[in-house]
Order: C-alpha cells, then structure tokens, then sequence
C-alpha cells in the first residue's frame, strides 16, 4: 500500500514536471549567462527572448499563467530562443529597464548573443496571435532601425510609414516624436494628415500632448487645411483634449516651466473654439483665477453638485432617447442594459476611488 502510495505521488509530481515542461521554459540566469549560452549554441548564436515585467501588470500574469503554458508556445519559443523573465522593478530588472528604455508592461525583448536589441513586442495576446508577432519581430527587416535605413535610402509615403509604424508598434515614443519633429514641416498636406502621421502627433508623447510645440502651433493655425483630409469633429476632439490637459496641469502645478508662455494664447484660442463646452468653460475659469492667484475662490469651484449638473444633462438626455424608447426589440434591450452594467461598473469604481481619496486626505490631516 504504501509502494503504490509513493509510486503514485512521484507519478503525479514527474507528470507535473511534464506538463510545465510543455511550456516555454524560461531559465533563471543572469543577463550575462543568457548571451554566452546564446554564443555557444551548438546551432550556431541564438536569440534571447526576454519577458519584462512587474508583480502589478495583469496583462503580465495573464501571459505566464495562461498563454505560456501551452504547449503550442513552448514548442516555438523553446526551439528558437535562450527565454530569460526579469522583473523591471526588482534586482537585475532595474538596469535592464533602464538600458533598454522598457516603461510599458509587458514588454518582450528580442536580443541577439551581443545584447543588441533587434525588436520588441509589446502587451499580451492569445497564443497563436503572439507567436505570430514573435515572428514578425524575429527578422531584423522588421526593427525600427532596418526600417528607418530602408526610408533613408528612398524617402517615399510607403517608407515613411513603415518606420513610423515600427516605432509605434515597439512603444518607442520618444524616437518617435523627435523623428515627426524633425520631418512634420517637409511633408506634402496628404502625408502631415494622413492616418499615420495623425496617430503620431496625437500619441502620448506626440505634438498634441504640448500645446507650445511648434507643430500644434502650425494645426491650430492650419485647421482648415487639415480638415481637407480628416474630419473636423477629429480635429476638434483632439484640440479639446489638448486644452482641457493643459489647463488641468496648469491649475494643478504640474506644468513644465516653459509651457507657462502658453497660457495666455491657449486661453484665446480655447475660447474662441470651445467656448460652449461645459468643461472647458470650468477648467478656464479656474486657470483664471490660479494665474490671479485667488485660490480661495477656486477651491470654491469644486463643488460637486454644480460640477454634476453642468456634465449629467447631455447624458441623461442621451440616455433618455434610449431608455424611454417603448419600440425596443429584445435584441436593443439587451444592448441598452449592457450599456447601464458598464455605467454600473464604472461608477462602483469611482467610488471606491471616491472613498480611497477621502482616506488618503484625512490620513495626511492627522
């Protein structure tokens, strides 16, 4: 009884071992040892794939719990690459981080056995989806630097985009930005509004997020010129976006000294254009008063039942045109509803967002 005990117990612990081994197997070893294993692969250098991750990311957990398992990764990933995980806030994570500018999570490295970037892939995916990414960045062509050598050779529309795309894809913003910066001006009208150069200007590090870069300058100034090739609702979308992030920096103190010059003007401008949005009207009038330096009057604004009526009208008049709609089919109900659990959800998390606030406050008052 006992034999059949133990026997069992190793066979449940070897098929264990077994089935994770199916996996990607990724070794616990320094940067260091993942390149010379790399060097004297008996099949000549081979590629390191590295997760980089945090203990916070979902999307993280949600790639080694449930996508690297399978069978069908661990057959791909395990025949082409040395695979290292490291988390980029912790240990050999944080040099790591810092010499490959990885700042969104999950990131995944592809490094040749000298360390050398040659792509990168960015958040999670289903299997099949991601080995095909994989793949994709696995061939040098692809990287961001081949696809730049490609558009210096030949500065055509299609290479533009390749390149700019690349960078997009790899999150490398940065570079992306400086790259626009430096090309926006000798571009035709078709190529400065066009769906990609569009995308990059309105990225998190592109023109529309600084409204004294000398880009926004020229498309607030050129508006109807853009609208030739993109809708003027777009336009105004991001032009919005844009006004109401700087006033909420500026009122907030979290404005870079040189973006100050351009209060005033985008004070004009936010006028001129907006002047009939609830919001923007709000964020002005406190701006108005935090340059006059009346900060008792401006904390005054925030008042949360004026704040609520200027916004709730507009949604509960669109609301209305649904819910007091008695033609709905089964199939538009069950629409509508989906709609109000998502409002549920979100105003649940408002809450608890609401009350972590309030907690945070009166802690700092004790």
């Amino acid at each position: 009884m006992k034999r059949a005990f133990v026997f069992t117990i190793y066979m449940l612990i070897t098929f264990g071992i077994y089935a994770q081994g199916k996996g990607v197997v990724f070794q616990n070893i320094t940067l260091q040892e993942a390149l010379k294993k790399a060097k004297e692969s008996k099949k000549g250098p081979k590629l390191i794939f590295m997760d980089c991750y945090t203990d916070w990311c979902g999307p993280c957990k949600e790639m080694t719990n449930n996508v690297f398992p399978q069978e069908v990764c661990g057959t791909f990933f395990n025949a082409n690459f040395i695979n290292v995980k490291f988390d980029m806030e912790k240990g050999e994570g944080l040099d790591i981080a810092k010499r490959y500018s990885v700042s969104v999570y999950p990131t995944f490295l592809i490094l040749d056995s000298d360390g050398n970037e040659v792509n990168r892939v960015i958040g999670s995916d289903r299997a099949e989806n991601f080995i095909e990414k994989v793949k994709i960045a696995m061939d040098p062509a692809n990287a961001p630097k081949a696809k730049y050598e490609v558009y210096n050779k030949e500065r055509s529309s299609e290479n533009l985009y390749a390149y700019i795309t690349s960078l997009r894809n790899a999150y490398k913003n940065n570079e992306l930005n400086t790259f626009v910066n430096d090309v926006f001006f000798t571009l035709k009208p078709n190529e400065k509004y066009s769906e990609v150069i569009w995308g990059a200007l309105t990225s998190p590090v592109g023109a529309f997020s600084n409204s004294g870069s000398e880009i926004f300058k020229y498309l607030l100034l050129n508006r109807f010129e853009a609208e030739k090739f993109i809708s003027k609702s777009k336009i105004d979308e991001h032009l919005l976006k844009t006004f109401k992030v700087f006033f909420m920096r500026y009122i907030s103190g979290n404005i870079p000294q040189e973006m100050l010059p351009a209060l005033e003007r985008n004070m004009i401008c936010a006028n001129a254009l907006f002047s009939n949005d609830f919001g923007m009207g709000y964020l002005m009038k406190m701006a108005t008063l935090k340059e006059e330096n009346k900060l008792d009057e401006l904390f005054k604004m925030l008042d949360y039942r004026a704040i609520y009526r200027g916004t709730s009208l507009d949604l509960e008049m669109i609301e209305k045109s649904f819910i007091e709609n008695r033609n709905l089919t089964q199939e538009q109900k069950v629409v509508v509803a989906k709609y109000f659990e998502g409002k549920q959800a979100v105003l649940a998390r408002d809450a608890e967002n609401a009350k972590r606030w309030v907690e945070r406050l009166n802690s700092t008052n004790k």
